[in-house]
């Protein structure tokens, strides 16, 4: 079995943090947290755990997060326990080959994909839920970030043995392309459904990567009377944002802030030192890039009253103005990833209420894998997704089929 994992020591993380200053290949390198391996294929731990055969995985940002090892040992989530070893790839489209003798949900030839965390309640298929899994929400449990510690290899593998409560059976209309892309559109209508806007309200989207062009859509499945804004960076992602329902574009490098009050009806004041806010902007402002700099002009670019949606992450500690919470109670929303959602009197799991829009066409993934290599390529394809300026990539996903 070939798989990717990464080593988080901290002295892999210093090393690379360091060397990939001079060059990206620093990122591949033996002291790097990246590995190739080759083992063989282990057999199942217990009763209730599945061999999945991958047939197609994305690379997502957090994904990119550990190659590039972006970590600051002093953020929040680094406090709680974990793994160290970490198999990468949780977009995923696979095929059952193997089953424990104790597993009911799935059968093998199924084909599926990874919903939940591992570590979690639900994940774990426990009996006695915490408050959040009892809710669906699997990604808010306390033990969420614990991997599954009888878990091997992820989607950046050629197999992965899961226990089967991390599995969702693809109904046979959702295709291999269409399910690598359930995840992070899960995770864009999270993110719109966080806080929705109203009819006629106007919503910004920051950042226009895969997460951007899904919560764009997203807004437009749950709110089709808004009127969406996005900020992109390049034109080939203005161009996608537009198809999937954005109104206006605002390009980055652009006079931002004068942008934004006009679309918006706002004003700009300037202040001294180049301080700007705008008085009067958006009702709802999605920040799927999550950094110093986009975080702190979302909260200047929200109407008083309004909400941050922070979609993003960046994984240092941030220094920020956050006065426009305070003195324009502006709303500062976190989402994470998926679970449950409350839609039209209905509590449904994200990933089924994303097939269910997908089905009705109110979701579009045509057009969002844009590479596919083989997983011996990695390096090649994590400099892809890297970067975008000369790729123009939005998803790049390995592929087991052969695809190229």
């Amino acid at each position: 079995m070939k798989a990717l994992y990464v080593n988080l020591s901290n002295s892999r993380i210093l090393a690379t943090k360091v060397a990939s200053r001079v060059s990206r290949q620093a990122l591949f390198g033996p002291q790097a947290p990246l590995q190739f391996e080759e083992r063989t294929s282990p057999p199942l731990p217990g009763p209730r755990h599945v061999r999945v055969r991958n047939r197609l995985a994305g690379i997502c940002g957090s994904d990119i997060h550990f190659v590039q090892a972006d970590g600051d040992p002093r953020i929040a989530p680094a406090a709680l326990p974990g793994a160290r070893r970490i198999y990468l790839g949780h977009e995923v489209a696979g095929e059952v080959t193997e089953v424990g003798d104790s597993v009911q949900s799935v059968r093998v030839g199924d084909r599926v994909t990874l919903n939940r965390w591992p570590g979690s309640c639900l994940g774990e298929g426990k009996e006695e839920l915490c408050e959040h899994c009892a809710a669906g929400n699997y990604s808010l449990c306390c033990g969420a970030m614990q991997q599954d510690p009888l878990g091997i290899g992820g989607g950046h593998s050629e197999e992965q043995v899961v226990h089967e409560c991390r599995l969702l059976a693809l109904p046979n209309d959702v295709t291999d392309e269409q399910a690598v892309l359930l995840e992070p559109a899960a995770c864009g209508l999270r993110a719109a459904l966080r806080r929705t806007p109203g009819p006629g309200d106007k919503a910004l989207v920051i950042g226009c990567g895969t997460m951007g062009l899904m919560t764009v859509q997203a807004l437009r499945a749950v709110q089709p009377d808004c009127e969406i804004t996005a900020l992109a960076q390049f034109d080939y992602q203005a161009s996608m944002a537009r198809r999937l329902g954005a109104t206006n574009i605002i390009m980055l490098g652009s006079d931002a802030y004068g942008e934004v009050a006009r679309i918006t009806g706002g004003t700009v004041c300037r202040g001294s030192f180049g301080n700007k806010v705008v008085l009067g902007g958006f009702d709802a402002v999605y920040d799927c890039v999550g950094n110093a700099r986009t975080l702190s002009d979302a909260l200047r670019w929200s109407r008083s009253g309004g909400t941050v949606v922070l979609v993003g992450v960046h994984l240092a500690p941030m220094r920020l103005d956050l006065t426009p919470v305070w003195y324009c109670e502006v709303d500062l929303v976190g989402t994470y990833a998926h679970g449950a959602e409350d839609w039209q009197g209905e509590r449904i799991p994200t990933f089924e209420l994303v097939i269910r829009l997908l089905r009705e066409g109110k979701l579009d993934f045509e057009g969002f894998i844009t590479h596919r290599f083989p997983l011996s390529q990695y390096k090649e394809a994590f400099l892809a997704a890297m970067d975008q300026k000369r790729t123009h990539a939005i998803k790049v996903v390995f592929d087991y089929k052969g695809g190229s």
